[in-house]
């Protein structure tokens, strides 16, 4: 009868209080000292019979089990345990729900910490491995590790992201400690997280060897080193090597983003010269010894009939991905080098050298995909000829107000010659020719070319004559225009912005800049201000116009400085520049008529007076204050409403018509 009565009561237990789920123990996460937090899904608790939750722990998943935390909290769903010893292995824990009458649930998964093995076996490396949560991960938990790494202190960096359970991190810092930890989330938007083993790891493994890019000649003859840095991040410099006959060391450099070198003890003048190199990095490690490259050494001949050049050279050796071809260049009297042409074998033939002039010549070779280039040696020679004039001298080239370029140069009409030649180039590099004038006799001429878009496009010029014997003479200066730009910050309107090119070139050199302005297409009779030569831009505070209508025009006249041995003295103008300052208007959104802000008023500035209109309308779409004068505002007379729409109608800069609406807000 006594076990009838039990059974009866402990069935109405159930029925009354009924047994509870137990918590979803999602995340396990681990902390310095060996702590293990915990973090779980609360289960449903319909009828309120919530007493507690038990935390169980294990050394072993096959147990003992023992109960080592309750939380009384049935909203709580995290818990610390301290001390769990999880730094040193992994600890199983499981949870249950205590419902009223002492009812216990089952036991929810039992999830483990994950413990990270590290191993450091002293060669450079870091061996690491891993365990899951469970096996088989729970539903809701990620498959996907991220590994991290400490170093400094408190600055974690992820080094491995992945489904694996081991890991080998490669040690590049020569003596450094680490730690490590993993990472796992859950979709209860938790993690879980390993214990944090460490140690002190040292580099033994040699950089990787660096990639030399190319070996040039520089103006003096001596050779210039190029490579790409070492891929290594510990790399602290490069050992430099010269072949000769074995590889001999000549220098280190230090700094891993140092790549390139001057060899000051260099007589690539003198012949080609055969360089490799090796990287080293912060443990001394040195790498393999890279692939050697050679200088190219250039000779060249003159023949004094032919008026022609004939050059040679050593094939370059070792250039990355192969030789494309050889690009020769020629400085004509010291000036710029311009390319003259190009060749796939080791010789070139210049022909119509000018005569009396200095040529000097360098062959650059080009790799395949031309993003690799290398200079040779320069050789220099006079070019000699039947003697004509002394001089051809750009004097200037300078934009008239018809947007054409005039070109006016001076010739030494002492001697004869027969015409002269003028050619254009939009990079100054390759010319072409555009016009021959015959010879007239007088000392100066001038050329207007109005085939060109002054506005936008750079145009190099330079003169030829023609001597007595129709053959190619002396050749000029070359000299280009000034292209001048203007730009509004539309957060700044008040400032225009003039930017221009250096004009080139003069003999006496630029001596300065003037900047010229014309407000609504009348310019001014004196610039606006002189700027030294090297200044390039200047910023116009046009804030006293803002009456006008805000189209504002520039120009450029550079002005040569003394010293030209001719004698001349000259001016050039860059193209005329236009810049329309856009309406600023400010249109308040409130005001108070009995108040301090009581009128309303939209400021404007840059506006054409004549074309501006201000209306306001009540809700109705009556209107209740118009004005054409920008000076005016509305006091809020007849106002008995408190919200309002105004409508702008102006002209802009550019004669365009604008209109602003919106929401006005009367204050009472």
């Amino acid at each position: 009868m006594r076990n009838f009565l039990t059974y009866i009561f402990l069935a109405f237990t159930f029925s009354v209080f009924g047994q509870l789920a137990p918590p979803s123990l999602r995340c396990l996460s681990v902390n310095n000292s060996g702590d293990v937090t915990l973090n779980w899904a609360i289960p449903p608790d319909p009828s309120s019979s919530f007493v507690s939750y038990e935390i169980y722990m294990a050394n072993l998943q096959a147990g003992p089990y023992n109960l080592v935390g309750t939380v009384n909290t049935y909203t709580q769903n995290t818990y610390s345990h301290p001390a769990a010893g999880a730094d040193i292995q992994s600890r199983f824990f499981f949870l249950k729900t205590i419902s009223t009458g002492s009812i216990s649930s089952v036991n929810s998964d039992t999830l483990r910490t994950i413990f990270l093995n590290l191993n450091n076996p002293g060669n450079g490396r870091a061996l690491m491995n891993w365990n899951a949560t469970k096996n088989p991960l729970l539903p809701t938990a990620s498959s996907t590790y991220t590994l991290q790494r400490e170093s400094p202190l408190g600055t974690w960096t992820t080094i491995f992201t992945g489904s694996n359970f081991n890991y080998i991190d490669t040690i590049t810092i020569c003596s450094i400690n680490y730690n490590y930890r993993i990472k796992t989330s859950d979709a209860l938007t938790c993690e879980s997280q390993s214990n944090l083993p460490g140690g002190l790891f040292s580099d033994l493994t040699s950089p990787f060897t660096p990639k030399l890019d190319s070996i040039s000649v520089n103006a003096a003859g001596k050779s210039v080193l190029g490579w790409q840095a070492s891929a290594s991040d510990d790399a602290i410099g490069y050992v430099i090597y010269k072949w000769t006959g074995v590889w001999t060391a000549l220098d280190t450099v230090f700094g891993h983003n140092t790549t390139s070198y001057l060899y000051n003890a260099s007589t690539a003048n003198a012949g080609s010269e055969g360089f490799c190199i090796a990287a080293i990095d912060s443990c001394r490690n040195i790498s393999p010894l890279g692939d050697e490259q050679k200088t190219i050494f250039l000779s060249s001949n003159y023949d004094l009939c032919s008026r022609s050049a004939n050059h040679t050279w050593t094939a370059y050796s070792g250039l990355p991905q192969g030789i494309l071809r050889y690009d020769i260049y020629c400085s004509i009297n010291a000036g710029s080098y311009n390319l003259i042409g190009n060749s796939t074998s080791t010789t070139f033939l210049h022909e119509n050298l000018n005569p009396g002039d200095n040529y000097c010549y360098v062959v650059k070779v080009r790799n395949t995909p031309q993003s690799i280039s290398a200079n040779s040696n320069r050789v220099c020679l006079d070019a000699r000829a039947p003697q004509g004039p002394d001089y051809v001298y750009i004097r200037s080239v300078s934009v008239n107000h018809n947007k054409q370029i005039e070109v006016t140069y001076a010739i030494d009409n002492t001697r004869a010659y027969q015409g002269a030649t003028i050619y254009r180039s939009e990079d100054g590099i390759t010319f072409s020719q555009i016009d021959y004038q015959v010879s007239g006799g007088a000392a100066q001429q001038t050329y207007i070319d109005n085939n060109v878009k002054v506005a936008s496009q750079n145009y190099f010029y330079k003169v030829q004559i023609t001597d007595s014997c129709g053959n190619p003479g002396k050749i000029s200066n070359v000299s280009k225009n000034i292209v001048a730009q203007v730009s509004n910050d539309s957060e700044q309107i008040f400032f225009n912005t003039i930017t221009w090119d250096d004009y080139s070139s003069w003999i006496g050199n630029v001596n300065s800049y003037n900047i010229y302005r014309a407000v609504n297409g009348v310019y001014e009779a004196t610039p606006i201000a002189n700027v030294v030569f090297g200044t390039r831009s200047y910023i116009d505070n046009v804030q006293d116009f803002v009456s006008e209508q805000g189209k504002f025009s520039y120009y450029i006249e550079a002005v040569e400085g003394a010293g030209n041995t001719y004698g001349f003295q000259d001016v050039v103008q860059s193209n005329k520049v236009d810049a329309y300052v856009e309406v600023n208007v400010f249109v308040p959104n409130a005001f108070a008529p009995n108040g301090i802000n009581n009128i309303w008023k939209p400021i404007a500035q840059y506006v054409e007076k004549t074309d501006y209109s201000v209306k306001v309308f009540n809700r109705w779409g009556n209107i209740v204050f118009q004005t054409s004068d920008d000076n005016e505002g509305w006091n809020g007379q007849g106002a008995d409403d408190e919200m309002y729409v105004y409508l702008i109608e102006y002209k802009n800069a550019r004669g365009e018509y604008i209109q602003l609406k919106g929401h006005l807000n009367l204050l009472k």
